[in-house]
């Protein structure tokens, strides 16, 4: 399980944004992002930071406690102890009060030749 220092979330919302905070769950404990630039407004970007510092069990994008939120795409930035940063990029997904979802990946396994 490895100890993800932060993370920075990058998120294009689709038609049909929301006007409240974004939030995400770690471990299942729901938290709001540090570091905001943009909103999740309707066509807009949204950025958002978190520094963690803790192991990961489960990361999860959150939707909106009313109404729905259609998102485009998700890229995630990791920052992981003692590994590369490393990306990863979500599809499409619609959201709503009773919907999360998993934005956590497993760093990249080192490959090499024998």
């Amino acid at each position: 399980m490895p100890r993800v220092n932060s993370f920075k979330v990058k998120v294009k919302t689709g038609q049909q944004g929301m006007l409240e905070a974004v939030h995400f769950n770690f471990n299942n404990h729901k938290l709001a992002f540090d570091n905001v630039v943009g909103s999740a407004e309707s066509g807009k970007n949204f950025e958002g930071s978190f520094e963690v510092n803790s192991y990961a069990h489960s990361l999860t994008l959150v939707g909106p406690v009313k109404g729905k939120w259609e998102v485009e795409n998700i890229t995630v930035e990791y920052n992981i102890e003692n590994e590369k940063p490393s990306e990863v990029h979500f599809g499409a997904v619609t959201l709503d009060e009773s919907s999360e979802v998993n934005i956590w990946q497993d760093p990249p396994v080192p490959a090499f030749d024998v």
